[in-house]
């Protein structure tokens, strides 16, 4: 009856979260979104900006994914259905609040595929030593992108974890990048020898940046 009474009127419920501020998990036309006060966090508008970033990636011989900003876990439910993407995934979140509504209300819960951890992203791509295929960058408190993400510091790191020939997908916010921002970026991944590639306006809103280091 309640997933029926969605389709007319949303169920809400607010959660306070000490590194997002309010967080709410609705039913809204017969499924769950998870959104802070102003920004999709997940199941919304940013499943469909992934999906299509995730498009203009080749996923064949990849073996291990590094996601950066868990949310309520769309991008691993897309993976897993929409790619049939049934290799191993790393989720890094720094907020125990939506690692657990991720489990509690979306069913994202680690396993044999599935490692989540509770870190600061930047923390962790300093001391992993794993080698990952393709990295996620997902790092947003409410509609905010972390300025961290565009800084050379992180983009050494990152390259570090990658293999050859891997890829990142950094999703921002169309308008909301600091100015100078992206130059810095692209002058980063040109100094480590990798590519960029830029997608505008995904969704009217989000700028995704695609990166591939030389193989």
């Amino acid at each position: 009856m309640k997933k029926a009474l969605s389709y007319l009127y949303p169920f809400t419920r607010k959660v306070p979260s000490t590194y997002n501020g309010e967080l709410e998990v609705s039913l809204y036309r017969g499924r769950k979104v998870l959104d802070s006060r102003t920004a999709n966090y997940s199941y919304g508008s940013l499943q469909r900006v992934l999906r299509f970033g995730l498009q203009q990636i080749s996923l064949a011989g990849c073996r291990r994914i590094l996601l950066l900003g868990l949310g309520g876990g769309s991008v691993i439910q897309t993976l897993r259905e929409d790619f049939d993407y049934q290799n191993h995934i790393t989720a890094v979140d720094f907020d125990p609040l939506v690692i657990e509504l991720a489990a509690q209300e979306f069913g994202i819960e680690p396993g044999p595929r599935l490692q989540i951890v509770c870190a600061d992203a930047f923390a962790y791509v300093h001391d992993s030593h794993p080698p990952f295929d393709l990295v996620l960058v997902d790092l947003f408190v409410d509609s905010t992108i972390q300025e961290g993400v565009f800084a050379p510091a992180f983009w050494q790191n990152v390259f570090r974890l990658l293999r050859p020939g891997g890829q990142v997908l950094l999703n921002t916010l169309q308008g909301a990048v600091p100015a100078g921002a992206l130059q810095q970026l692209q002058e980063a991944v040109q100094v480590l020898g990798g590519t960029v590639r830029l997608f505008p306006k995904v969704e009217k809103l989000n700028l995704l940046v695609l990166v591939q280091k030389p193989a």
